[in-house]
């Protein structure tokens, strides 16, 4: 019997290649490493679907055009559709699935195998071109009928148990995710099988073998209860406690949605969590993922969990972001695109829901174990208004189909339920706090001001006088920012530090460390200049605060870090106009709360943040799905119209393009440089994989633009092709990190 070849080993004889079938069958079952696309579709109800996929989805490398080629190229490359004088293998399977299943079956596996390299394409092609699936599905092909006839007759898979709304419009969306869904099982699938055989000397070095939920409970209650003994009696920490003891309880509820409404300071990091593992053990759930609206505070937060879970092991915890995330398809991409393979993920906005919209296998490849998840947004009322319903619609499929529990954690109110003036709200939300206004009262710990117009010369003047010695200062942009912290420095006797997105997250954690070690001794003075970045859940705890004019929201976070362990009787909160500028969303916010001022003399009074968000959120109607995504899907008579590409393009949770930059900050940023220089092919040991997870402390995240500037003044060069690295040692600063030229268009917090 003739052999047909998926993969080739270069150099070595053909008789240790991988056969077709072979691959076809890991894909689609797993082995002792891996469930294979069926188990991991096993997770909502599919693992028939996710059967047929994997035994179809490369059927065309049973053509006598594809072997030839393999056997030219003898190497891995010949998978990659990427590459010149490609040979189409992908597109086969989807014409079998619909010529065998119909229509509206095999269109949903066709988008998923048609699209299993370049990514889920759309319905229709839009641009005039042939990369529609309509396209692809009428395509002139090789012929595949070498394949078995056990892999080409299979049983139409039965119906997804999922439950549809009541119009087409919903029914096609809710389609749309079980499609995305089980693509994501396919090319994690394909990745781990390819995986297997090409690098055999990865596969030992990924993690195996994680504690589950139950354990790490276990392992975090024991914590908890070590720091409530050490904690002293004062009125913080019995509130933490009432609070922590609100989520162990609510956490026996059945899965769905909850909110977490918590003042800043009042514990919710840690009791989110214990909610999160004590839920998922006794509903048994897989998992818990932590979205936090920045990049530039999840190292802390992960921190903050691995110290919690320390004794469980170093490999729960994965700090994931989109920093130094393949997307082209590549050989090393394809085999180090992470997968969230961890029982604990902390992640941000940007990756969580710019993935679950995503159309490219690397973003896509994580997607399956979002399912039966606890999912934690921590201040989830900093969803952008223009993606909001497409948002919104998301999370409740989620919780819906796919067996998740999603906490919403702010430390405002819920600001996206569902109520009269907000119908795209999500309905069914517990609050675990029993009562809110109550706690609100109790961690009341600041007096907020408003100063007026400040320029830069008179702020800098206020936070030089001695009763601001320990002060923090947040204003909207980086360049503000860096202009304010180089006049402040040039002026005090004492030292200043400085935060912001322009350093790399070991960079920022330094400092940060400096920083809370001045504020422990009450004879230190700590003037800090930061942006908007100091505010979502770090811990720092000052007698002054300056807040330049923005969203109230913004306002209160920034308000959290003034006499945090209310130690004082009251802290003090100013807040300023400024003659710094800012992004047009940030622009809008401030006058929504110059709005909210005229009628509430108390901006930290729940009536005022109600009304704020009626403004912000719920009177804007028109905004909420800005981008028409919710439009990009429909029903026809033949199936799912999906614009998968389309919609991946449209949602975007930052609008600007950027780029990630790796720095040479400290020895270990160095040395990490140099490991990832030294790196060899593809093939050989060095777990790429991890080297970026270990790197991505040390990048910083840019507009286009200045990319494009520092190539043009020879500030960085390239490496492996797709990693950009500075070369010039005056390009980052030891106090404000990464200098630019020129400022970044609309530049917002980092």
């Amino acid at each position: 019997m003739k052999a047909y070849y998926a993969h080739s080993l270069e150099g070595r004889p053909s008789e240790e290649w991988e056969r077709v079938e072979t691959h076809l069958n890991l894909v689609a079952d797993g082995d002792a490493s891996f469930p294979g696309a069926s188990g991991f579709a096993g997770a909502f109800g599919a693992s028939d679907w996710g059967h047929l996929l994997g035994l179809w989805h490369d059927l065309g490398k049973y053509s006598q055009e594809f072997q030839d080629y393999i056997l030219g190229t003898n190497g891995f490359d010949a998978s990659l559709e990427s590459l010149p004088n490609k040979v189409d293998h992908a597109t086969a399977g989807g014409q079998h699935a619909v010529n065998t299943l119909g229509a509206e079956i095999g269109q949903l596996l066709a988008y998923c195998i048609c699209g299993h390299h370049g990514g889920l394409a759309d319905h229709v092609d839009r641009g005039g071109g042939q990369a529609g699936l309509q396209n692809r599905l009428g395509k002139e092909i090789p012929s595949y009928s070498n394949a078995p006839r056990a892999i080409l007759e299979q049983a139409s898979p039965k119906l997804p148990s999922l439950q549809f709304g009541s119009s087409k419009n919903e029914i096609a969306f809710h389609l749309s995710i079980f499609c995305r869904m089980l693509f994501s099982c396919l090319v994690d699938a394909d990745f781990l099988a390819t995986e297997s055989f090409m690098s055999p000397d990865r596969v030992r070095v990924r993690p195996s073998g994680c504690p589950t939920p139950p354990q790490l409970e276990k392992v975090l209650d024991a914590y908890l209860d070590n720091l409530l003994k050490k904690a002293k009696p004062t009125e913080v920490n019995q509130q933490r406690r009432s609070v922590l003891d609100g989520c162990r309880k609510a956490a026996e509820r059945s899965p769905g949605f909850f909110s977490l409404t918590v003042p800043t300071g009042g514990g919710k990091t840690l009791s989110s969590m214990a909610f999160a593992l004590k839920h998922a053990a006794q509903h048994e759930l897989r998992r818990v993922i932590y979205a936090i609206p920045f990049t530039s505070i999840i190292e802390q937060n992960a921190k903050v969990f691995r110290d919690a879970l320390k004794n469980a092991g170093e490999e729960v915890v994965l700090e994931h972001h989109c920093n130094l995330d393949p997307e082209q398809e590549t050989v090393t991409g394809r085999l180090a695109a992470e997968n969230w393979d961890a029982p604990v993920v902390v992640t941000t906005n940007v990756q969580f829901f710019e993935s679950l919209f995503a159309n490219k296998p690397s973003r896509c490849r994580k997607l399956h174990r979002i399912a039966r998840s606890v999912i934690i947004l921590d201040e989830a009322q900093t969803l952008p208004v223009d993606l909001l319903k497409p948002t919104l619609a998301m999370l409740a499929e989620l919780v819906r189909n796919y067996g998740c529990s999603i906490v919403l954690c702010s430390a405002t109110q819920p600001a996206v339920k569902d109520r009269t003036d907000f119908p795209i709200g999500l309905s069914d939300v517990h609050e675990i706090v029993t009562d809110v206004p109550k706690l609100f009262k109790a961690l009341e710990r600041v007096e907020l001001n408003r100063l007026g117009k400040l320029d830069d010369d008179a702020l800098v003047e206020r936070l030089l006088d001695e009763s601001n010695r320990r002060s923090l200062c947040v204003v909207n942009t980086r360049g503000h920012a860096a202009k304010l912290f180089s006049m402040l420095q040039e002026q005090s006797v004492d030292p200043v530090f400085h935060l912001s997105a322009q350093m790399c997250p070991a960079h920022r954690s330094d400092v940060l460390s400096t920083i809370r070690e001045r504020l422990k001794d009450p004879q230190s003075s700590c003037r800090v200049i930061s942006t908007q970045l100091v505010e979502a859940g770090v811990d720092l705890d000052f007698p002054v605060v300056f807040r330049a004019i923005a969203g109230l929201d913004s306002i209160l976070q920034a308000a959290g870090r003034c006499n945090r362990e209310g130690r004082l009787q009251r802290g003090h909160v100013f807040v300023f106009e400024t003659e710094g500028g800012s992004f047009l969303e940030v622009r809008q916010a401030a006058n929504e709360t110059r709005e909210v001022a005229r009628a509430h003399p108390d901006l930290t009074s729940l009536a005022a943040i109600e009304d704020f968000f009626r403004l912000h959120y719920w009177q804007r109607k028109d905004r909420w799905d800005e981008h028409e995504i919710m439009k990009a899907t429909s029903l026809s008579e033949d199936g799912l119209h999906a614009q998968f590409r389309e919609v991946a393009d449209s949602y975007k949770l930052i609008r600007n393009e950027q780029a990630s930059i790796i720095v040479p900050y400290g020895a270990k940023g160095k040395v990490l440089i140099e490991q990832m220089r030294a790196m060899g092919s593809a093939r050989e040991t060095t777990p790429e994989w991890k080297l970026r997870r270990q790197l991505q402390q040390y990048t910083v995240s840019i507009h286009q633009q200045q990319l494009e500037q520092l190539i043009e003044n020879t500030v960085l060069e390239p490496l492996h092709e797709r990693y950009w690295v500075i070369c010039n040692k005056n390009a980052y600063d030891d106090c404000v990190g990464l200098r630019v030229v020129g400022p970044a268009p609309e530049d917002l917090i980092t």
